[in-house]
């Protein structure tokens, strides 16, 4: 059992938390959402950024007034451009020392109000804390907490438990191979803003940029294997996450980005990075083919011949070979071929 934390201790540099929502035509959801939050009491603003809903939000029927001490900020873009964009503009206008960026269809988990008093607790400033979290899916079928046994099994090969401990870079190489989630992670404001950390600007899989980036520029990051999140996951209907349209193409301008910075940092530890993240961008991109509009595959794959011919040139393969010997062949006979098997 921890002890209870004030985050506004006196004695103390004062810690506060923001809520960055973006959201598009779920006015119920971040509705429930901003209600548990200012209920759970540990968020001291909150920022909204309507994606252009059909209908705008209505302040009034959202939260109440005085829920949140430094207020609720409430956003809209005249635009649908993605709930990457969304969260750019909310990070620009959080007043906290820290934030967490969380979707309108998600809640938090149990122990959230716990993981941010051990944040608030630190002695030593850290660029980001990441914690577990519930899924659906798992609910849905009666099984314990937490989420699939590939992703149970990062956190257990970095020996993680409740109480936040920082990693080095090769545990960090093995913990960023979980999701790209964006709402599993408390931030550090000004660590986002002086690293020039943004989602990129995609209708979907606008979440990679951050996370892959996050954990290659941190200096210093905490974990806890305590739940923050329940993930609510629906195979059918219209969110974002279920379009299989030619939009899914454009994740190559996340992924460019990533490995540009992976490659612009391999002597200060990039390299570390460099195996899983043609890793993921590999699995990825079979994914994405196997949920796209047939229509669109030969497209998927001239664009992603091109990404690994234009980004893994050189050294940088010499560096996958010497790494993943396997993954760097199936990767140069695709990107010479076309062939993935």
């Amino acid at each position: 059992m921890f002890s209870s934390f004030d985050p506004m201790d006196a004695d103390r540099a004062p810690f506060r938390l923001s809520l960055a929502i973006p959201v598009w035509n779920d006015a119920e959801g971040v509705a429930r959402l901003l209600r548990q939050a200012a209920e759970l009491g540990v968020f001291d603003d909150a920022v909204i950024v309507d994606d252009a809903s059909d209908v705008p939000l209505d302040p009034a029927a959202l939260v109440p007034e005085g829920a949140f001490p430094g207020g609720v900020t409430i956003l809209r873009c005249e635009v649908q451009r993605g709930a990457g964009h969304a969260r750019n503009i909310a990070l620009a206008r959080v007043g906290g020392t820290h934030v967490i960026f969380f979707d309108s269809d998600d809640l938090f988990g149990r122990d959230f109000p716990q993981i941010v008093a051990l944040a608030a607790a630190q002695t030593d400033p850290f660029d980001f804390m990441i914690f577990r979290h519930d899924d659906s899916r798992r609910m849905g079928e009666g099984l314990p907490g937490g989420t699939f046994a590939s992703e149970e099994e990062h956190w257990r090969a970095i020996g993680a438990r409740a109480q936040p401990q920082a990693i080095g870079r090769g545990k960090a190489a093995r913990l960023v191979r979980l999701s790209a989630y964006p709402w599993n992670k408390i931030y550090r404001t000004a660590f986002l803003r002086e690293r020039g950390l943004r989602c990129t600007e995609l209708m979907v899989h606008n979440d990679v940029e951050l996370h892959w980036t996050s954990f290659i520029a941190a200096e210093r990051i905490l974990v806890t294997t305590l739940i923050g999140a329940v993930h609510y996951v629906f195979d059918n209907g219209g969110r974002l996450t279920n379009r299989r349209s030619r939009e899914r193409l454009e994740v190559f301008a996340a992924l460019a980005n990533v490995l540009s910075r992976i490659t612009a940092t391999v002597p200060n530890g990039g390299l570390y990075f460099l195996v899983p993240f043609v890793r993921f961008s590999w699995n990825l991109i079979g994914w994405i083919e196997a949920n796209l509009d047939p229509d669109h595959t030969a497209e998927l794959r001239h664009r992603a011949r091109r990404f690994f011919l234009q980004h893994l040139n050189g050294p940088h393969m010499t560096l996958l070979a010497h790494g993943d010997p396997a993954l760097a062949r199936s990767v140069l006979r695709f990107a010479t071929t076309g062939t993935r098997r």
